[in-house]
């Protein structure tokens, strides 16, 4: 199992994503990431609902998590639940949410719960969002990247939080000091 003073010393890029986690790239297409922080900050509006353009293993190494996956179903054949939006680059690994294409209905599909020594696989465009009610953290395998847009949903008659800006949000001394803490 990985630990911090091994992520400390490989990883680089630590930053917050908008949705309240902190996320730290390692070589060989890894990602770390930590949940559940209360110091974590966060946009006002959650926009967890979301796919990637690539197929990705997670393995808990903290904590616990669930991983709720949904189908999509678009708007010809049902009432629409949710606006689709895609990250668009605003300055680094910074981006803002742009509309993209027609609203989709979404139903839930599958929900694991995933303990500290377990994982999860999800493919290139399932929709996806993860819950923590605890501290948590993973190590992403990334796959090879497919030209699919990446999606991310809001519920219909909410806005994307575009004025949080993860850069300055917190120093990286305060976010390295939070995944010390979290894996203490």
């Amino acid at each position: 199992m990985i630990t911090f003073d091994e992520i400390r010393a490989q990883g680089s890029g630590i930053r917050v994503h908008g949705n309240g986690f902190i996320q730290i790239d390692l070589p060989d297409n890894k990602r770390v990431n930590v949940w559940g922080h209360t110091a974590i900050p966060r946009q006002n509006v959650a926009t967890q609902l979301h796919d990637h353009r690539f197929d990705f293993y997670s393995f808990v190494l903290r904590g616990t998590m669930v991983n709720a996956t949904y189908q999509a179903y678009p708007s010809r054949i049902l009432p629409v639940t949710h606006d689709v939006y895609t990250p668009q680059v605003r300055e680094g690994e910074d981006t803002i949410l742009v509309p993209l294409g027609d609203p989709l209905r979404l139903t839930p599909y599958h929900a694991q719960v995933v303990p500290a020594g377990e994982s999860y696989r999800l493919p290139a465009g399932m929709i996806h969002e993860t819950f923590v009610n605890q501290p948590t953290a993973t190590l992403m395998l990334k796959g090879d990247q497919r030209d699919i847009p990446v999606r991310v949903l809001c519920s219909i008659g909410k806005k994307p939080d575009n004025d949080f800006v993860r850069h300055g949000v917190m120093s990286e001394a305060d976010l390295w000091a939070i995944v010390r803490d979290v894996f203490a």
